[in-house]
C-alpha cells in the first residue's frame, strides 16, 4: 500500500489539534503589533540590515535607519511641545476669561485687541493679521510699561502676551511642528538638523533633563503646570512612547536652536528666519528683481487643430484598451485623462426681462398717477401702493398745492446734477473745458428764444431746392454753443478777475463769487421739465416693479421692495418640493401664464431653452443658451489676457456647481428653482434695454455608464485626440525654433514675427473649426514674482469685505499667478512658475508650455525681459511701492526678509557641510533631490 501522510493525521488528530491550539494562543499573546516580541524577533533574525547609505558625515556613514531614528525623536519632541502648547493655551484662556471682569479700561482695551487678533488669524473677515497682531502687541506693551496700571492689568498683560505668542505659533507652524527653526519633512532637512547637532556639540552646548524641564517652563512663560495629559495623549499617538526618550529628544531640539542662535543671533519666538542685517541698497536690488516686469507674446497651438491630420486608424484592440482605461471616468477637459462615462446633463429654460415691457410701464404709470393724486389729497410724501396702508381711507386734509412726490424727487435729483455740471463747466471744477461738444451743453442753452429762432430759420431756409436738413440742425447747434460760450465768459470772468492780486483782493474775490452765484445758469423750472421727469420716474418705477429694490446698495440681502422676479421665484418654490416639481403641468401652466401676462412672446430673445440635455462643457454651445452666454460675457467683462483683467468664469460652472465657503463646491440640486443670471453681474441693470435673465433646470440627467459598442466612435475620436496632442506639441516646438532663428532684434519686429507665426498656423485651420479662434496670439504682461493686485480679478464680495476693513488695495502686491482666462482656461502652477523663472532670460527666448490637460501647447516668447532698461523699476517706484506715505507694502519687505534669511541659512549650512566633511554620491544626490521635490513623501 502506498504511503499516505493523512493516515498519521487521522490516527493522531486529537493530539495534533490540541498542540496547534496551544501554539496559536501563544502566538496571539506575543503578537500585538509593531514593536512586539514577534516583530523584535524578526528584526533580530534579519541581521543588521539598516537600509541604504544616504550620505557620509564626519567620516561616518549615515543610513536610512539613522535618518528614521532622528526623525522619530523629532516627531516625539515636537508632538510633546505642540500638545503642551495647547494645554497651556487652554489654561491661559481660562485665566484671562476669569480676569476679564477685574480689568480696568486699558486692560479691557488690551483684551479686545488680543481677541480681535486671534479672530483675524482664524478668518481674515475679522481683520488683517498684519494689522491686528501688531496692534495687540502694542496695547500689551502699553499696559506692561505703564507704572500707573492696575496689578490685575499687568498680570493679565503677561498672560495675554503668552497667549498671543502661542496662538500665532499655532497658525504659523504646520504638521505639528513646534520648533520652527528646523523643518522635519525631507531627508535633507533631517541631515541639516544632524549637522547643527554636531555644531552644538562642538560649541559645548549640553542640556540635562532637568535643564529641559526649565526650558519648557520658560517656553510657556511658566504657565505649563503638568504634563500628565500630554503623556497620556502621546502614549496613544506614538507606539512605545517613553518620557525619558522624549526629554532626551527635546534636549537635542533645544541645543540645536541654541547653536543656531549662537551663529545667527536671536530670531524671535515666531518664525524660522534668521536675523540678518542687509544693506539698504540690497533691499532696492531685491525689489528690482522681484517687481521688474517681463512681457511675453504667446502663440497657442491647440490639439483640436490637428485631429484631421492624424494619420492611420487604431486597431480594435487599441480602441478596446482605451475604452477600458477610461470607462468609469467622466469627461473633464481640465484633466489630461479622458472619460467615457456619460456625464451629468441638464435641460435649462429661461426668460428675460428689461423692465421696459409695456406691462411694467403701464403698471408703473398707473401707480404713479394714482400716487400723485393721493399725495395731493392726503399730504403723503411717498408714492402709496394701491390697496396698501390707510392712505386710501384718509380724508383730504392736505393742501392741493403739494408737488407730486415722484416728480419732485426726480426734480431734486435733476437740480443736484445740474449744479454739479455748472460747477464743473463754469466754476473751475475738474472738467476739461478746452473743447466744447454738443453733449456738454446745458439744457438752458438749448431752450433760449434765439436758439429756437435760429433753428426755425435754419430749417426753413433748407426747404428750398438743393437745401439740406443737416445744415438747419448745424445752425441750431451753433446758436446753442454761442449762448453757452457767452454764459461761461459772463459767469467765469468775475472769478478770474477776483483772483488777480490787488490791494483789495479779498473784496474783489468776494464780489466775483457773488457775481458768479448771481449770473450762473439756473435749472429749468419744474413745469418745463415735468414731462421728462415723469417719464424718468415711470421708467425707474417700472424697473423696480420688475426687479425690486434694495434698502442698502452695499448689502444685497437688505430689506427692500420685492420685485416680480422674486415673486416668480417664490411661486415656483411653492409649486415644487425641495426643488422637485410636485405637478409639472401646474408649474408649466404658471410659467406660460406669467410670460403671456407680461407680453414675453419673442422666442430666443425674451424666453428660450436648451435644445437637448447638455453637460457642463457643451451647455455653452447650445443655440438656445446664446443670449445667456452673451450676458455672462458682458457682465464679467471676460479677460482676454491670462493675467489681469476681469475674472473669467466658465459658462457651465454656475449651472452645475455651487461654491461653498472654505469647502470647495458641491453639485447644484433641484429642478424648477428660479435663479437670476448672470450670477456675478458687475454692470448696471439700469441701462436702457438691458435684460436680466432668470433660468431654471427642467431636467437633471445623472451620470451613467456606457458600453463599448455605443461609444466606439467617441473612443476612436479620443484616440485621434491623443495623437493630435503629439502633433500639436511638435508644431509648437517648430514655431518656437522658427522664432528663435528669426532675425528680429526689437520688440516691434519680434511682435510681427510672432503674429506671422500665429497667422500662418491659423490659416491652416478650417474656419469652421473651434481651434481657429483659439490659435490667436496674445500677450502676458507684468510677469514678476510680485505683481500689483488686479482688482478686476476679485469678486464684489471680496472687494466689499476688504474695503469695509479699511484695506487700501491700490498698488498692493501679490505673488504672480495665472487665473483661468479666455486664453488659458486650464493654467497650471508650473506654467506660471516657468514664466517667472524665465523672465530674465535673453530677449527672444522661446519655450513651449502645456496647459493642465496637455491639450494646448503655448509657445511663450520673451519680448521684454525683466532686465530690460525699460522694465527695471526705478528708485521712485521703490519709494512708492515699498515705502508709501500710508504704510509699507509688507509683501516686498517680508519676502525680502525671508529670502535673505534663507540665503543666510543656506550659506551657513554649506559651511557646516564643509566643516563636517559631508559627502554624497551622484546616485544619493538624485534620491535626495527627488525626496525634497516630493516634500518628503518619497
Amino acid at each position: 500500500m502506498a504511503y499516505n501522510p493523512f493516515n498519521i493525521f487521522r490516527r493522531n488528530q486529537k493530539a495534533l489539534f490540541a498542540v496547534l491550539t496551544v501554539f496559536i494562543m501563544i502566538m496571539f499573546t506575543l503578537s500585538f503589533g509593531s514593536g512586539d516580541a514577534i516583530d523584535r524577533l524578526s528584526r533580530w533574525l534579519g541581521g543588521g540590515r539598516k537600509g541604504e547609505v544616504v550620505c557620509r558625515l564626519d567620516g561616518s556613514t549615515i543610513k536610512e535607519s539613522d535618518i528614521a531614528r532622528v526623525r522619530r525623536g523629532r516627531v516625539m519632541a515636537n508632538s510633546f511641545m505642540t500638545l503642551a502648547a495647547g494645554e497651556t493655551l487652554d489654561s491661559l484662556r481660562r485665566y484671562t476669561d476669569q480676569q476679564r471682569g477685574k480689568l480696568g479700561d486699558d486692560g479691557q482695551q488690551m483684551a479686545s485687541a488680543v481677541q480681535m487678533a486671534e479672530f483675524s488669524l482664524m478668518s481674515q473677515q475679522f481683520g488683517n493679521p498684519q494689522q491686528t497682531i501688531p496692534r495687540a502687541r502694542m496695547t500689551i506693551r502699553a499696559v506692561s510699561e505703564n507704572p500707573a496700571a492696575k496689578s490685575e492689568d499687568k498680570d493679565a498683560a503677561r498672560a495675554y502676551l503668552a497667549q498671543l505668542d502661542l496662538i500665532q505659533r499655532r497658525f504659523v507652524g504646520a504638521d505639528g511642528l513646534f520648533f520652527l527653526n528646523a523643518p522635519n519633512r525631507t531627508t535633507r532637512e533631517t541631515i541639516e538638523f544632524m549637522l547643527w547637532e554636531k555644531k552644538a556639540d562642538q560649541l559645548g552646548i549640553r542640556f540635562t533633563r532637568a535643564d529641559v524641564h526649565t526650558l519648557i517652563a520658560r517656553e510657556f512663560y511658566s504657565y505649563f503646570k503638568s504634563d500628565v495629559e500630554v503623556r497620556k495623549a502621546l502614549q496613544k499617538q506614538i507606539e512605545g512612547f517613553n518620557l525619558d526618550a522624549c526629554m532626551d529628544a527635546l534636549a537635542v531640539e533645544f541645543k540645536v536652536r541654541a547653536a543656531q542662535t549662537a551663529v545667527f543671533g536671536p530670531a524671535g519666538r515666531i518664525g524660522p528666519d534668521a536675523a540678518v542685517y542687509p544693506a539698504p541698497y540690497e533691499m532696492f536690488e531685491y525689489y528690482r528683481r522681484q517687481c521688474s516686469p517681463a512681457k511675453y507674446e504667446i502663440v497657442p497651438v491647440p490639439a483640436e487643430a490637428f485631429v484631421e491630420k492624424v494619420p492611420g486608424e487604431p486597431s480594435e484592440s487599441e480602441l478596446k484598451a482605451l475604452y477600458d482605461k477610461y470607462a468609469n471616468d467622466e469627461p473633464n477637459p481640465a484633466k489630461e485623462g479622458f472619460g467615457f462615462k456619460e456625464p451629468r446633463k441638464l435641460s435649462v429654460s429661461w426668460l428675460a426681462l428689461t423692465g421696459e415691457e409695456p406691462y411694467y410701464q403701464k403698471l408703473a404709470a398707473d401707480q404713479l398717477r394714482v400716487g400723485e393724486v393721493m399725495a395731493k389729497v392726503s399730504g403723503l410724501t411717498a408714492v402709496p401702493v394701491p390697496g396698501v396702508g390707510a392712505a386710501w381711507a384718509e380724508a383730504a386734509v392736505a393742501p392741493l398745492a403739494l408737488k407730486e412726490p415722484a416728480v419732485d424727487a426726480a426734480y431734486t435729483r435733476y437740480k443736484t446734477e445740474f449744479a454739479d455740471k455748472v460747477h464743473q463747466m463754469f466754476g473751475g471744477g475738474a472738467y476739461d473745458r478746452s473743447t466744447l461738444f454738443t453733449r456738454d451743453l446745458l439744457p438752458t442753452s438749448t431752450v433760449r428764444p434765439g436758439t429756437l429762432a435760429a433753428a426755425l430759420g435754419g430749417f426753413s431756409g433748407q426747404t428750398v431746392p438743393f437745401g439740406h436738413p443737416a445744415a438747419g440742425a448745424s445752425v441750431a447747434v451753433s446758436a446753442a454753443i454761442a449762448y453757452e460760450i457767452r454764459d461761461r465768459v459772463k459767469t467765469g470772468l468775475p472769478l478770474v478777475l477776483g483772483a488777480v492780486p490787488s490791494p483789495g483782493l479779498l473784496p474783489t474775490a468776494l464780489g466775483g463769487a457773488a457775481v458768479y452765484q448771481a449770473t450762473a445758469p439756473q435749472p429749468l423750472s419744474i413745469e418745463t421739465v415735468r414731462p421728462e421727469l415723469m417719464k424718468t420716474a415711470t421708467s425707474e418705477r417700472a424697473k423696480t416693479l420688475a426687479f425690486g429694490s434694495q434698502s442698502n446698495r452695499f448689502d444685497p440681502s437688505g430689506s427692500g421692495e420685492k420685485g416680480d422676479v422674486e415673486r416668480f421665484k417664490e411661486q415656483l418654490e411653492k409649486l415644487s418640493d425641495k426643488g422637485r416639481a410636485k405637478d409639472k403641468t401646474a408649474v408649466n401652466d404658471y410659467i406660460k401664464k406669467f410670460m403671456a401676462d407680461r407680453g414675453l412672446t419673442k422666442p430666443g430673445e425674451q424666453f428660450g431653452s436648451t435644445t437637448a440635455p447638455r453637460d457642463e462643457w457643451a451647455l455653452e454651445e447650445d443655440p438656445g443658451m446664446r443670449p445667456l452666454v452673451l450676458a455672462q460675457q458682458s457682465s464679467l467683462g471676460r479677460a482676454f489676457g491670462a493675467h489681469g483683467g476681469g475674472r473669467y468664469l466658465p459658462f457651465g460652472r454656475s449651472f452645475f456647481w455651487t461654491a461653498q465657503p472654505n469647502q470647495g463646491r458641491r453639485p447644484t440640486t433641484g429642478t424648477f428653482v428660479a435663479t437670476p443670471y448672470p450670477p456675478d453681474d458687475r454692470s448696471s441693470f439700469g441701462s436702457e434695454g438691458r435684460a436680466r435673465y432668470v433660468y431654471w433646470v427642467t431636467e437633471d440627467v445623472q451620470p451613467k455608464k456606457t458600453n463599448y459598442l455605443t461609444m466606439k466612435d467617441q473612443v476612436r475620436a479620443t484616440w485621434k485626440r491623443i495623437k493630435a496632442r503629439e502633433l500639436a506639441q511638435q508644431r509648437a516646438e517648430a514655431i518656437a525654433e522658427a522664432i528663435r532663428k528669426d532675425p528680429a532684434s526689437s520688440s516691434i519686429t519680434l511682435h510681427q514675427a510672432v503674429a506671422e507665426q500665429a497667422n500662418k498656423l491659423q490659416s491652416e485651420i478650417p474656419a469652421g473649426n473651434k481651434a481657429y479662434f483659439r490659435a490667436k496670439a496674445f500677450e502676458i504682461d507684468n510677469v514678476s514674482p510680485l505683481t500689483p493686485i488686479d482688482l478686476g480679478s476679485l469678486s464684489p464680495e471680496v472687494l466689499q469685505q476688504m474695503f469695509s476693513q479699511g484695506m487700501n488695495l491700490a498698488g498692493r502686491l501679490q505673488p504672480f499667478g495665472l487665473n483661468e482666462s479666455e486664453n488659458i482656461p486650464y493654467p497650471t502652477r508650473d506654467f506660471a512658475s516657468a514664466l517667472v523663472e524665465n523672465r530674465d532670460k535673453p530677449f527672444k527666448n522661446a519655450i513651449v508650455l502645456p496647459d493642465s490637460p496637455k491639450d494646448t501647447f503655448y509657445v511663450t516668447v520673451l519680448v521684454r525681459p525683466s532686465t530690460d532698461p525699460l522694465a527695471l523699476q526705478s528708485a521712485d517706484s521703490f519709494a512708492k511701492d515699498v515705502y508709501p506715505p500710508t504704510a509699507p507694502k509688507h509683501a516686498v519687505i517680508n519676502e525680502f526678509r525671508f529670502e535673505a534669511a534663507r540665503e543666510a541659512r543656506q550659506s551657513v549650512v554649506a559651511l557646516l557641510k564643509k566643516e563636517f566633511r559631508y559627502e554624497e554620491t551622484e546616485e544619493q544626490k538624485k534620491k535626495l533631490d527627488e525626496n525634497a521635490k516630493s516634500g518628503g513623501r518619497d
